[in-house]
């Protein structure tokens, strides 16, 4: 007799809408807590991170599951590019209102703010043009004001050698100015 009870070989009768919601409470039950525990350790807020993690699950759902390779690691680039965009927005909010409340209590002029921007500006635009290598030890000392002794344990270097670049790259970085604003060459740089 033969048994009408068994199951179908090949694909079960799931629908793919309760078969992709069953990978989905899977992926989210192996690597919810991991992922916010990463997330937490890029913001130091673990409100922000638990928001991280829905939006990074929310996103997934939009996503098909089946060409996700690494769900986890796809969760993780996710979740960092959303804390990271939050953060970028939180600095720009920031400096503007510290713009605003420095234009209401300083004394300086709507000119000489202008001028300080444009200046501003400038510099970065300067520094742009000078090799990696001349940007990284500009940053490290007057960025992140590190001594010379460590950046060159961070690059690899010795401390008087660290000063030599220091003085080129200045040096490069003067003459990129004098090339883009002349007037910056009368001493004020």
């Amino acid at each position: 007799m033969q048994n009408t009870l068994a199951k179908p070989k090949g694909r079960t009768g799931v629908p793919r809408k309760q078969s992709l919601n069953n990978d989905l409470d899977v992926i989210y039950e192996t690597n919810h807590r991991g992922l916010c525990a990463q997330f937490y350790a890029f913001c130091n807020d673990a409100e922000r991170a638990t928001e991280a993690l829905q939006e990074a699950f929310l996103r997934l759902q939009q996503q098909d599951v089946a060409n996700i390779k690494n769900p986890r690691a796809w969760l993780l680039h996710v979740g960092r590019n959303w804390l990271r965009d939050v953060a970028r927005r939180k600095r720009r909010a920031d400096a503007t209102e510290a713009q605003l409340k420095e234009a209401s209590g300083s004394s300086e002029t709507a000119s000489a703010m202008l001028i300080h921007r444009e200046m501003r500006t400038t510099v970065r635009t300067a520094l742009a043009q000078l090799r990696e290598s001349d940007r990284l030890v500009l940053s490290l000392r007057y960025g992140m004001n590190w001594s010379s002794a460590r950046i060159g344990t961070t690059i690899q270097s010795s401390a008087p050698a660290v000063d030599m670049r220091l003085c080129r790259a200045r040096g490069r970085l003067r003459d990129i100015l004098t090339e883009m604003a002349p007037e910056l060459a009368d001493g004020a740089c």
